[in-house]
């Protein structure tokens, strides 16, 4: 049954070994063939091409994609000795013959339109993609041109061989020049192009995929303010034409907007839906399980109805779309939760505690209604312990901060006989308090930063320096720097007036000569004409307060690496001065401490300190390596 198919094997090995290839080539080829023949033993059929197709869609799950290539070569070189009775010796692994007549037409006109337009070298990487392409499509059915679809489009990308994202993007790349060919033709729609590119397709979903209780939220697009969604990116294009650039909105800023219009129209034509205010803010809200940034593409709606209603935008508007989870809560938790943050605030707790506790609690609370808990009586230690393994923090010490916030929120039940008083010694303390030796920046890296100064120019890098500086010289948190107001620097004092976030405790420091230079040039010729009183604020329309990530980033730009949070400045800070025989009440009170505890964890920084607590080994004899 299977002799022919063995002597072509044989001829191709053959034909390889005259040819003096590699043995690694030859025993791949054997390999492969081998594998087939099996395969086909297996199935109970003989030989076709459509076999061979059938097979090579089965290896690309499991198989690197060198292997595969080698595979699919070997057994077009076998169909070819089947065939034709001969190995064409310069032939190329696309075989031409597999496809139909309508592919053979498409690709052939492309081929023609490209030539000329780029190298011989680029033309024959794009003629392999655009090839693996089609043969894709009609494998999984698809009538070209009209098959070429959003959904094949998708399943293309998810059935991609590469195991490199790189080599991934490089050939989708190729795919989408043939795309964009098609859809100036007018053969497909310019959104299926538009949908072949990795940021979007990571973020894309499908009406029909989607849970019936998600399905059941979508509002119906067929309203008053609808518009297709043609008509909806074309008015897209001219807010970021007209407005955009008229209020002088940053191109970092404005990609992201594109972005986003460009995803919404995608999203519209694929699930056949039109434009309307309340289906886009589904659809970006919706976002937010695959993406951080929805809340960008949420203000980019936001814009465009501003456009759309009054002809222009307004950057001074601010939207805080956030929803209120307590408010989600069911009613039987609702109440306690609520009644713990108020005796929270009657208390005097910092209102960053406050808030860390609520996200805390809300989590915790969130977990236990799916799992069909309705009362607190319900509630036992071994559903704390559950809740507790399913903590995603990484750390032992992280695991036990999180677990502290929410025993004190199931003691606070326990005090009012709410919860069994046993209930919360069912949140273990996963560690015991230890000292680690703190990290500090060396003398290269403040080097670095020193060098980043000479650098400065723009008032970006003015902003960001400043930023450093104030972390490095005087030991300010992350959070206090974005705050500072312009109030808060008596420039005749020569000190700075910080109400520290983290204890509420309100601190006036010396300002040194080296950063009152910088403030000024920072204030004077880098920063924005703004009525906001921060003294730090965006370079980027509509100005506004800094996040305190701000800081991170400034202090990675001027380290050109990594630093692993700003707190390290703070840290070099204390460090500097203790070296310095700064005694240990004066680093406390410029750093705000209430006591010195704190201050001498950074004594292990201090090498020369340390090493005066070293023990000597004089007297001690040591024999053969071992101390005795």
């Amino acid at each position: 049954m299977y002799q022919d198919y063995d002597r072509a094997a044989n001829q191709v090995i053959n034909h390889l070994t005259k040819r003096h290839c590699a043995s690694s080539i030859i025993y791949m080829n054997k390999r492969c063939f081998r594998l087939f023949k099996e395969y086909m033993i297996e199935k109970n059929i003989e030989y076709s091409q459509e076999l061979i197709i059938d097979w090579l869609e089965d290896c690309i799950r499991h198989l690197c994609s060198t292997t595969f290539r080698c595979y699919r070569l070997a057994l077009f070189r076998l169909n070819d000795v089947l065939e034709n009775r001969q190995i064409a010796v310069t032939r190329s692994p696309l075989n031409y013959q597999y496809l139909n007549k309508k592919g053979k037409e498409l690709w052939g006109s492309f081929l023609v339109e490209i030539s000329g337009k780029y190298s011989i070298g680029y033309i024959r990487e794009i003629r392999n993609s655009v090839f693996s392409f089609l043969i894709y499509a009609l494998t999984h059915k698809a009538v070209l041109p009209d098959g070429i679809t959003h959904k094949l489009i998708l399943a293309y990308y998810q059935d991609d061989i590469h195991r490199s994202q790189k080599l991934k993007n490089k050939s989708n790349g190729d795919v989408r020049i043939f795309l964009r060919y098609l859809a100036e033709k007018k053969l497909i729609r310019a959104s299926v192009v538009a949908l072949l590119d990795p940021l979007a397709m990571n973020r894309f979903f499908f009406i029909d995929d989607l849970p019936v209780a998600e399905r059941s939220l979508l509002p119906d697009d067929k309203q008053a303010d609808s518009m297709a969604p043609k008509d909806f990116l074309a008015m897209a294009m001219r807010l970021d034409k007209s407005s955009l650039d008229k209020h002088c909105y940053s191109p970092t800023v404005r990609d992201v907007f594109r972005k986003t219009w460009k995803e919404l129209f995608i999203f519209q034509e694929a699930n056949e839906l039109e434009y309307s205010s309340e289906l886009a803010l589904y659809w970006a809200t919706y976002l937010q399980h695959y993406t951080v940034q929805w809340r960008a593409f949420r203000r980019g709606i936001r814009l465009f109805e501003q456009y759309r209603n009054n002809g222009d935008i307004n950057p001074s508007v601010i939207y805080r779309g956030r929803n209120n989870r307590a408010q989600e809560l069911p009613e039987w938790c609702r109440g306690e939760y609520d009644n713990f943050i108020e005796e929270q605030q009657r208390k005097g707790f910092a209102a960053s505690t406050i808030s860390m506790n609520r996200v805390s609690v809300l989590r915790f609370l969130e977990y236990l209604s799916p799992i069909g808990i309705t009362d607190w009586k319900q509630l036992t230690p071994e559903i704390i312990k559950d809740f507790h393994l399913s903590d995603p923090h990484l750390t032992p010490e992280g695991k036990n901060a999180y677990a502290a916030k929410i025993r004190q929120f199931l003691e606070y039940l326990a005090d009012y006989e709410i919860v069994p008083s046993y209930l919360p010694l069912a949140l273990s303390r996963e560690c015991a308090p230890r000292t680690n030796i703190i990290k500090t920046l060396g003398g290269e890296d403040i080097a670095t930063i020193y060098d980043f100064a000479t650098r400065a120019q723009s008032g970006y890098q003015l902003r960001q320096y400043a930023i450093v500086m104030l972390g490095l010289r005087m030991g300010i948190r992350a959070c206090d720097i974005t705050k500072l107001k312009l109030a808060d620097i008596s420039w005749s004092d020569a000190t700075i007036s910080v109400q520290q976030c983290k204890t509420d405790k309100f601190i006036k420091l010396p300002m040194p000569t080296e950063i009152g230079n910088c403030l000024y040039r920072y204030i004077m010729h880098g920063r924005p004409a703004t009525s906001l009183d921060y003294i730090f604020i965006s370079h980027r329309v509509p100005y506004g307060k800094l996040s305190s990530g701000v800081c991170t980033y400034a202090l990675k730009q001027a380290l050109a690496k990594d630093p692993h949070g700003f707190h390290i400045t703070r840290k070099t800070f204390a460090s500097r001065m203790l070296c310095g025989c700064v005694k240990p009440a004066i680093i406390a009170e410029s750093l705000g401490h209430s006591d010195n505890s704190t201050v001498m964890t950074y004594l292990a920084t201090d090498g020369d300190s340390m090493r005066k607590c070293a023990i000597t080994l004089e007297g001690i004899e040591v024999t053969e390596g071992v101390l005795s």
